[in-house]
């Protein structure tokens, strides 16, 4: 008899558990079909975000709207939120290089206009070029920091799970430059080495400042070799160059 009940108690042990195996099984099932159509609907808002970066004509509010929406929840969402803020802030340093370059008035840093009216010590001259290779400096740091994958990677929350960690990798893809991002960082490098020249030929005039002086727009040299290492350095400056002579 305390055989039979307890083969009983077995039985009925083993179908709860059963029971409870099938419904654990079947909230799992449930879990992965909701986190397939979070991932298909993610995927699909990246392809028409990738679709308005690759157009023609770069749509910027269509682009922008983008990357305020939200389609995703849980770990998915802290993916998106990682994506779409990685793009906001490329976009973001794209147009503070694009307004470096439209406020750099480099035609007029070595004209005989500035010459006279800031020489012969340039402290107007020397602080606004200062000041833009500070800018610039940062602003190669930070346009470079889009192709360092340990940076992008900080975008995303360090407490997901690996598989969001690898998908989130797939989304925003090869981080190296692309052929026109190398072209944008050597513009920026030679902008650099510009304003360094530019400066460089700041000091050279100040240093030298007893031996130049300006007459009918032009600028003079009393010594023979100073006004030819001027013009060695004039040379590495991309800019018009100001009428320079000695009067030796």
């Amino acid at each position: 008899m305390e055989k039979k009940k307890l083969k009983k108690g077995v039985k009925i042990f083993l179908i709860v558990v059963g029971v409870i195996l099938l419904l654990f099984a079947g909230l799992i099932g449930i879990e992965v079909y909701k986190d397939m159509q979070i991932e298909k609907k993610l995927n699909k808002e990246i392809q028409e975000i990738q679709n308005i970066m690759d157009a023609t004509e770069f749509d910027e509010e269509k682009f922008k709207a983008k990357l305020n929406n939200t389609v995703a929840d849980g770990d998915y969402y802290k993916v998106e939120r990682a994506y779409k803020n990685y793009l906001r802030d490329y976009l973001a340093v794209i147009y503070e290089i694009k307004n470096f370059y439209n406020e750099l008035d480099y035609e007029n840093i070595l004209t005989i206009d500035t010459i006279k009216e800031d020489g012969p010590g340039f402290v107007s001259s020397k602080l606004y070029v200062n000041n833009a290779i500070l800018e610039l400096g940062t602003l190669k740091v930070k346009f470079n920091n889009f192709s360092d994958e340990e940076k992008v990677l900080s975008y995303l929350d360090k407490k997901v799970d690996k598989y969001y960690v690898n998908y989130f990798k797939t989304i925003i893809g090869d981080v190296s430059q692309s052929n026109t991002e190398k072209e944008l960082s050597n513009e920026l490098e030679k902008t650099n080495t510009f304003l360094d020249n530019v400066l460089g030929i700041l000091n050279y005039l100040s240093k030298y400042k007893d031996y130049w002086y300006i007459s009918s727009d032009k600028l003079y040299f009393t010594d023979e070799e100073i006004l030819n290492q001027y013009n060695d350095l004039l040379e590495n400056v991309n800019t018009e160059n100001i009428d320079t002579e000695s009067s030796m």
